[in-house]
């Protein structure tokens, strides 16, 4: 049976095949060639890409040093060790010592009805005779022009229970509905709302308990009856303070800011304050005060530079200046053994900046004042034989904030200060036509014309293929002409013809 040779073309034990194979894979090694460039290139480019994150990280960070809004070494920091309030401070506070002594915590205004026997059915005969109540809550919600303004919430209520205990939580349900209606339909905020609930005192004892969602007198709650009085009935509206089984107000409401329980009270320097909240942001420009409890007495805090929170960006600026500057000498050396160069070994565009980081930070700093501080020393910074900054003296960095914050701002952010100066050198170097930029565009190019180059060769690879192919098919389809025409004439003398 004869054998189609076309079949043996591909198969890959076919001697023809390994030849094929044995060709492309010479006629190959330029496309290997380029391949390797290429990686080359795509590892130069992550090499690239690390050192303009390290550099662009210093860059934002000194960027924020000679900002003149941050200001990140005007940040102040407030100490007390009293257990009556906390105080906290922004950039905007003043420094100095003051006394606060907390007489009294704001509250939520509070209302109670009268106590009811939970069994009895005295609510039951006010609704059988009266029949359904709508009242209003006039609830308050501050507003940037109008500090008074208030929403009004309209209760309307019809219980269906018979016992006094029942219809106060019939009263209470829809209180709360009315509320959460408000809040839905966006006339009142959802931390405004009054929140309504039974309180049992006893086993047998019931009290409606109504609370403003806000502390202060500002937020005080007021009423409009309905027209047969039930919340006088309820003694809700009673403007006396609760006493015995009567209903009225948990703290007396009073008429203004300072005769009312509601606010809280505390003597700052002297001077006695009230406020709405037990939050007070208004008393000291840039101070916070948070009064937790009733003080025994005045009690002193001081309002200072924040030497942790200013300690903690110079170590910042220190850890990515070191960053930049190990990265570069890492990449600058030479390995006179193996013969093996870094990446920016003789490039002088690199090891020329990490000169001039390493230069700028050591320069003395014009305009200081006579004390200083002048130079990175003076603030306990030393560098080190291979230009990395260590901050090797806390103390002497927290003593020159103490004597002069505005001096260690100015010796960073100042016309001629360290962050200006570096930062005049890197903005060459980074962003979209900086000299980072450039050399990562020149890389994508070659790496562009690397990769036409490997397709073309594919291309033209694969066309030859084919052609190795058709010749060899060509050749295995004589041969077996060949051998047809051997077997033909084999056989012819073989059978002892004579002509």
């Amino acid at each position: 049976m004869a054998v189609n040779p076309l079949l043996s073309v591909y198969n890959a034990d076919s001697p023809y095949e390994q030849l094929i194979s044995a060709i492309l894979t010479i006629e190959r090694r330029p496309q290997l060639e380029l391949k390797t460039q290429k990686a080359e290139q795509e590892r130069l480019k992550s090499v690239m890409s690390d050192f303009n994150s390290k550099l662009s990280a210093l860059h934002k960070l000194l960027t924020t040093f000679t900002d003149p809004l941050t200001r990140p070494f005007q940040s102040k920091a407030a100490t007390t060790s009293a257990t009556a309030f906390s105080v906290s401070a922004s950039d905007q506070a003043a420094t100095g010592s003051h006394t606060l002594e907390v007489l009294r915590l704001a509250s939520a205004d509070t209302r109670l009805s009268k106590q009811y026997t939970s069994s009895a059915s005295t609510l039951r005969t006010f609704f059988d005779t009266y029949g359904p109540q709508t009242f209003t809550i006039q609830v308050a919600s501050p507003t940037e022009t109008d500090p008074n303004h208030r929403v009004d919430v309209q209760v309307t209520v019809n219980p269906t229970a018979t016992t006094d205990a029942d219809i106060l939580r019939e009263i209470s349900q829809a209180i709360n509905d009315a509320m959460t209606a408000a809040v839905d339909a966006g006339t009142l905020k959802s931390g405004e709302r009054a929140y309504a609930s039974v309180v049992n005192e006893t086993a047998s004892t019931a009290r409606l308990s109504l609370r403003s969602g806000q502390t202060g007198y500002q937020y005080r709650l007021a009423f409009v009856d309905s027209a047969n009085g039930l919340l006088a009935a309820l003694e809700l509206t009673n403007n006396a303070v609760v006493s015995g089984t009567s209903g009225g107000q948990v703290k007396a409401v009073g008429t203004s800011e300072t005769d009312s329980e509601l606010n809280s009270k505390f003597v700052l320097d002297g001077l006695t304050l009230y406020r709405n909240s037990n939050r007070v942001t208004d008393a000291l420009v840039g101070v916070t005060l948070e009064l937790k409890q009733v003080s025994t007495g005045a009690a002193e805090f001081t309002i200072g530079p924040d030497t942790n929170g200013i300690k903690a960006k110079v170590e910042d600026f220190i850890k990515k200046y070191n960053d930049v500057i190990t990265y570069i000498a890492g990449k600058s050396n030479v390995d006179g053994k193996s013969g093996t160069r870094g990446d920016f070994a003789g490039d002088r565009t690199f090891s020329g900046l990490r000169f001039t980081l390493r230069n700028e930070v050591v320069q003395k700093v014009s305009g200081q004042p006579a004390e200083g501080p002048h130079y990175l020393t003076d603030l306990g910074i030393t560098m080190g034989n291979d230009g990395t900054l260590t901050l090797t003296d806390t103390d002497k960095l927290f003593e020159a904030l103490r004597r002069n914050p505005q001096a260690v701002e100015s010796l960073f952010s100042g016309s001629d200060g360290i962050a200006q100066r570096l930062l005049t050198t890197i903005e060459a170097y980074v962003g979209a036509q900086g000299i980072v930029s450039q050399r990562q565009a020149s890389i994508d190019a070659r790496i562009r014309r690397l990769n036409e180059r490997i397709q073309a060769m594919d291309e033209q690879l694969s066309r030859r293929e084919e052609q190795l192919r058709a010749q060899f098919a060509r050749l295995q389809e004589t041969i077996a002409l060949l051998r047809s025409q051997q077997q033909f004439l084999s056989g012819f003398f073989s059978s002892g013809i004579v002509f």
